[in-house]
């Protein structure tokens, strides 16, 4: 992980008077933004096993400097690849406990929960894909984003404080060549990491919510 700080020498010689501050709230956003758009922090987390009767899981983000953008993919057994439902026609279909064949999310504040169709009627070991993204409070970033996503983060961060009206650093041509230059970067970002330039494991915990 890196600190945010690390990141500065390539974006505060564009902005000559910000503050460091003012930089952290920019960059933090930023990467929010970037991650959910590029979706390049993407991961399997460690397997679980269901439990006969319990339909819906907690997923924790792996560490508190994330949050979990989505679930991309759960696949029980190293064989059943479960689809993406909508909740709206679970809620028409008859539930008998079985061997899932589907899932969808539900998310309260920051907390996600998987939930699987139908209830499975036994243990089954679940490998869950997520896409992970910084917390809004986060004080490191991952050391992907420095070392691999540069490039359009900071783009991102000196486009919104270019932004900022009434600052010595306000400079709204800047701002729209920075902000062109990000959205074409994070388009080429997903397509890389649709390839292969994900991160690796990490641990998370889960747990049966009764």
């Amino acid at each position: 992980m890196k600190a945010l700080s690390a990141f500065f020498p390539r974006i505060l010689p564009y902005l000559p008077g910000c503050s460091e501050p003012l930089a952290e709230q920019a960059l933090r956003n930023a990467a929010i933004e970037f991650c959910e758009a590029a979706q390049v922090l993407r991961q399997d987390l460690d397997p679980f096993n269901t439990v006969a009767n319990v339909f819906q899981y907690d997923l924790d983000p792996p560490t508190n400097q994330h949050d979990i953008c989505r679930v991309f993919s759960v696949i029980l057994d190293d064989i059943y690849s479960l689809q993406g439902v909508p909740v709206e026609a679970v809620r028409t279909v008859p539930q008998t406990n079985s061997l899932p064949r589907g899932f969808y999310t539900d998310r309260t504040d920051s907390l996600l929960t998987l939930r699987l169709t139908p209830t499975p009627d036994k243990a089954y070991a679940t490998v869950v894909n997520v896409a992970l993204r910084p917390k809004i409070t986060a004080t490191t970033l991952d050391d992907d984003l420095y070392n691999i996503w540069i490039d359009p983060l900071v783009a991102m961060t000196i486009s919104k404080l270019a932004l900022i009206p009434g600052q010595p650093f306000t400079n709204p041509g800047l701002a729209r060549y920075m902000e062109e230059a990000a959205a074409r970067q994070t388009v080429s970002s997903r397509i890389e990491g649709n390839y292969g330039l994900l991160r690796g494991s990490m641990r998370v915990r889960t747990r049966p919510f009764a």
